[in-house]
């Protein structure tokens, strides 16, 4: 069963990540990844094969903890990008638990309280638990909300793993939590109930609903789109909140040079300009079926710098003007 589940490739560019902190980029895995990151998913065991051979590369190295403090919104896609859009913390984790099928296949987290800690908990049922991938899923998950609340020095109240203790000392997970705690029934993440109150550090409710469009169709096509596109998609939606929709400010979002991006959307005959009025037309046209926003809002909102702009642009994609586009649709 495990070899018929995947995980996004966007977990390939973290272990890159991690291997250019470490100088370490000659190695054959360092370029294998580069390959990996490319596709579409790849499976929990080859997942799992990654994190083994560069535990093995650093033996003295908790590699899974390591990996889990650098992990980013870019390493998730549009999924991360969508939770650090939320309001707070709670409608964060309700858009988490709705979407991370983008991120994993089998369990999904399941929040629950037992009255004095919530819980986010992954269940044992498709056997998907391996020491160092749970241990990267959970200190990933105490960064990105660190990250996500701006409270760098923020603690998780206690970590359940479901495997037995470790080598490690508990020590090694006090930066972490209070408590730590193997052979449990589940994986899971507790907090206080009123961590669910905090705010979001970089909340933007328009960029959110942009993402979360975004999500529904990504997560209703897997495993087809190809991940690149999702990153690349994902940060060109925040360029365009920001008014930066060129090619420089996108590659330096997904971690890469400006050749980079070049080369890799060159392997699937796409050129940087192609994707952003791909992008363009695809919002658009939501916009426009939604009505909530006049046509000079939806211009703005996509950066163009007048109406009449958009207006051209979408011509030129659709064979149709925008009015023309909501009078058929």
């Amino acid at each position: 069963m495990q070899t018929q589940f995947q995980v996004s490739g966007d977990l390939a560019g973290l272990v890159r990540q991690y291997l250019q902190q470490q100088q370490d980029c000659d190695w054959f895995l360092y370029q294998e990844l580069e390959t990996i990151a490319a596709n579409n998913r790849i499976t929990f065991e080859r997942w799992w094969h990654i994190l083994e051979a560069l535990q093995a590369r650093y033996p003295d190295k908790n590699i899974a903890l390591e990996l889990g403090a650098n992990v980013r919104p870019v390493h998730l896609g549009v999924l991360g990008y969508l939770v650090l859009a939320c309001n707070t913390m709670a409608e964060a984790l309700l858009e988490f638990q709705r979407y991370q099928g983008l991120l994993h296949d089998g369990d999904r987290a399941q929040a629950s309280s037992d009255g004095n800690l919530m819980m986010l908990s992954w269940s044992r049922h498709y056997q998907l638990n391996h020491v160092l991938s749970d241990q990267v899923l959970i200190s990933g998950m105490v960064s990105f909300i660190r990250t996500m609340v701006g409270q760098p020095e923020l603690k998780a109240s206690r970590l359940c793993f479901s495997f037995p203790r470790p080598d490690w000392p508990d020590e090694v997970y006090q930066p972490l939590c209070e408590e730590v705690l193997f052979d449990q029934p589940a994986t899971a993440i507790c907090f206080p109930p009123e961590y669910l109150n905090l705010p979001v550090a970089n909340s933007d409710p328009d960029l959110k609903a942009l993402l979360e469009q975004q999500a529904q169709a990504m997560l209703a096509i897997l495993p087809q789109q190809d991940d690149l596109i999702i990153h690349l998609r994902a940060a060109l939606l925040k360029a365009l909140r920001k008014g930066q929709a060129t090619s420089e400010f996108v590659a330096s979002e997904l971690h890469m040079s400006e050749r980079t991006l070049f080369r890799r959307l060159q392997q699937y005959d796409f050129t940087f300009k192609q994707i952003l009025a791909q992008t363009r037309t695809e919002l658009a046209k939501e916009q426009l079926k939604s009505g909530q926003l006049t046509l000079a809002e939806i211009a703005l909102l996509l950066g163009y710098s007048e109406q009449s702009a958009f207006n051209r642009a979408f011509k030129r994609e659709t064979g149709m003007t925008p009015r023309q586009y909501q009078q058929n649709d």
